[in-house]
């Protein structure tokens, strides 16, 4: 018994100071931040409407869209539905080249959960597959059995998204490569 006391104690002063840490850097961009201003958050959607709408409407072969940090957040915020009890509270990102972190604080009923991490990868080959690589909670590990299998279902509805996107032709063209920079995301689409 005392042994899972320690455990648990060693275990919430390392998330606590991971989160101390992690989350004051300056790399980490939050939708907290973008949304104080609500006109920030509404300007941003317009934004990213006009970018589809061209990325659409463009009458070459081939075009690309580029999204921002703060256009991505904002499209990760709009889509991350409530899940019965469980309510999504902030989600930040720490972008880099091949890899962004994806942050999500979420809250189920009113007990505050600890932050989940997902490294989202895209490899440097020229697709359009994105997928988790890893899930954490702070810098703490999941157990195997528990992590493989959320990885499992994200990876599954990216997937099943971007086939969606491509077989259904929503946006006129065909998603062929996506890139994870380390301040962007470009979409190419072919027609």
């Amino acid at each position: 018994m005392s042994v899972l006391v320690i455990i648990g104690l060693v275990s919430y002063h390392r998330y606590a100071k991971w989160k101390e840490d992690e989350l004051s850097k300056e790399e980490i961009i939050c939708i907290s931040d973008i949304t104080k201003e609500s006109s920030e958050g509404e300007n941003l959607e317009a934004v990213i409407e006009d970018k589809i709408k061209q990325f659409v409407l463009s009458d070459t072969k081939t075009d690309f869209i580029v999204l921002t940090e703060e256009e991505m957040l904002h499209l990760f915020s709009e889509n991350f539905m409530e899940e019965g009890d469980v309510k999504v509270e902030n989600i930040c990102i720490k972008p880099s080249k091949g890899v962004w972190q994806l942050y999500l604080k979420s809250k189920y009923k009113k007990i505050s959960l600890p932050w989940l991490v997902l490294d989202i990868v895209k490899d440097n080959i020229k697709t359009a597959e994105v997928y988790i690589r890893e899930v954490h909670v702070g810098d703490l590990e999941l157990p195997t059995f528990l992590q493989s299998r959320v990885r499992e279902d994200l990876n599954r509805g990216i997937s099943d998204g971007i086939v969606m996107l491509n077989e259904n032709n929503f946006l006129g063209r065909r998603i062929d490569n996506i890139e994870l920079l380390e301040d962007r995301v470009v979409f190419k689409g072919t027609r």
